[in-house]
């Protein structure tokens, strides 16, 4: 019977040969590889590098220019409370040309307000109105400059022009629905349409966002023009009484009816 002759043991030097050649062949790669795109990688890295500094620039440059700007505004604010308005809009003027949305939105607000203390409701609706129609400033502001410069423009305007324009706070569950839906309902009434203005002074005096003296005036108006307000007492009643068994429910653990149902 055959058998398969032992394999004959590697020769330690051939090893050696062989790690020897495997080196060179890396070294070999890594100059060719060096050799070609070593000068763009060097290049990238030094692009990002640059890139990143001045990222870290611009961003300590605009820390300081935000600063610099609510300095100004703060010290805008004391002028104008110490009587200082004349310096008060001179500053505020000139925050009002910074690169700050925020900052140039409560300048025109604040000069609005200094200009309605001087009697110059023309010029304070021109200020609110570049609140209103600044695409960057947060749309709190522009909703707040929009309301303001409303109610200013409230007796000059027709109905139709002011149900346009607070018909974007009517729907669903604006903070503003409030302060416009008043506004709304007493268009109705200038335009001869009670039963269009009826609701919505009811909606108002059933929001408890709306405040307490608004929401006494319009449940009156409700309740004169046909509006059952018996209701809203009644619905505050049950609402109080569910938030009260929420909240004794919380504290001893257990259940309320309502989730019982759910379960």
């Amino acid at each position: 019977m055959a058998t398969t002759p032992p394999s004959k043991p590697s020769d330690p030097r051939d090893q050696a040969f062989l790690r020897e050649v495997d080196e060179a062949y890396r070294q070999d790669e890594m100059k060719k590889f060096a050799s070609t795109w070593g000068r763009w990688i060097l290049l990238a890295v030094v692009v990002a590098l640059v890139a990143l500094g001045g990222w870290f620039w611009w961003k300590a440059d605009q820390t300081r220019r935000v600063e610099a700007i609510s300095e100004q505004f703060s010290g805008a604010l004391a002028k104008a409370e110490s009587g200082g308005s004349t310096e008060a809009l001179a500053e505020l003027e000139s925050v009002t040309q910074s690169s700050s949305s925020g900052y140039r939105a409560l300048a025109n607000m604040a000069k609005a307000g200094i200009a309605l203390q001087g009697g110059d409701e023309t010029k304070a609706i021109a200020d609110l109105k570049q609140v209103a129609e600044d695409g960057r400033a947060a749309q709190a502001f522009r909703d707040a400059a929009t309301m303001k410069q409303l109610r200013l423009e409230f007796d000059k305007l027709q109905p139709a022009d002011v149900l346009k324009r607070t018909e974007p706070y009517l729907a669903g569950d604006s903070p503003w629905f409030p302060i416009a839906g008043e506004m709304a309902a007493l268009a109705h009434l200038k335009a001869g349409a009670p039963d269009k203005a009826g609701p919505l002074f009811y909606r108002i005096a059933a929001d408890d966002r709306s405040p307490q003296s608004l929401r006494a005036r319009a449940e009156q108006m409700a309740a004169a023009l046909g509006q059952d307000v018996t209701k809203i007492e009644d619905e505050r009643k049950r609402k109080a009484e569910t938030e009260a068994r929420a909240t004794e429910a919380g504290a001893t653990g257990t259940a309320t009816p309502q989730e019982t149902a759910a379960k």
